[in-house]
């Protein structure tokens, strides 16, 4: 499907606006989108909380959902560099593949904020109207959840039923650890460390149990 020119337009307007302005946004979005939710907040809020006009914010972004996009991204790429740290140099196949899910349990304690914010913006994503602008946007940057961007940390030896399996141990590890960020309490931490380890101890026993022999 061809680039419709309103599209194009906003690339042409917005994209390479790498200014401390549009960095303060980003930040001011990050902070009240986790706090009250995406839906929830304006452009007023953002520009207020960066200390921004409301001007300077459309001039970066047309809404809030583009906002939430860049956060998103940032918050995803945190997560995967935290996780790519931990993967053992030269690991592939199922080592890679170990290594990723132990990694991802790894990263939580200091990346909790990230996975918090993954979880929100994909559940803002699934059910958000979007114009056709914005599909083509989302389309474009190329929307990942957390397990498909963790499949390249495997590499291509797999069979399909292997691979699927893979994919989907890695969506419920995601997916698992984005809830609990969502649930968990700082004041509660003890309770958060144990559904933490029980839920790691499930996906890595399943791994262990079901993945690897049949690989």
């Amino acid at each position: 499907m061809a680039e419709s020119s309103k599209l194009s337009k906003y690339r042409a307007d917005h994209e390479d606006l790498n200014t401390k302005s549009r960095s303060a946004i980003i930040e001011a979005g990050q902070v009240l989108f986790l706090s009250q939710g995406i839906a929830s907040t304006t452009m007023g809020d953002i520009a207020e909380e960066a200390g921004v006009s409301r001007v300077t914010v459309y001039r970066h972004f047309p809404d809030c959902g583009a906002i939430a996009f860049e956060v998103y991204n940032q918050m995803l790429d945190s997560v995967l560099e935290a996780t790519r740290a931990r993967v053992s140099s030269g690991a592939s196949g199922l080592d890679a593949a170990r290594d990723c899910l132990n990694a991802l349990f790894a990263a939580y304690s200091e990346q909790e904020a990230a996975f918090r914010f993954c979880a929100v913006f994909s559940s803002y994503y699934a059910v958000e109207k979007r114009s056709q602008e914005m599909a083509e946007w989302y389309g474009a940057r190329e929307f990942r959840g957390l397990a498909e961007a963790c499949a390249p940390f495997f590499d291509t030896r797999f069979d399909q039923k292997t691979s699927n399996r893979l994919m989907a141990l890695t969506d419920a590890a995601a997916s698992g650890l984005c809830t609990l960020a969502l649930s968990g309490s700082p004041r509660n931490q003890t309770s958060v460390d144990v559904r933490l380890r029980n839920l790691r101890e499930l996906i890595m026993t399943h791994f262990d149990a079901v993945i690897a022999p049949n690989a």
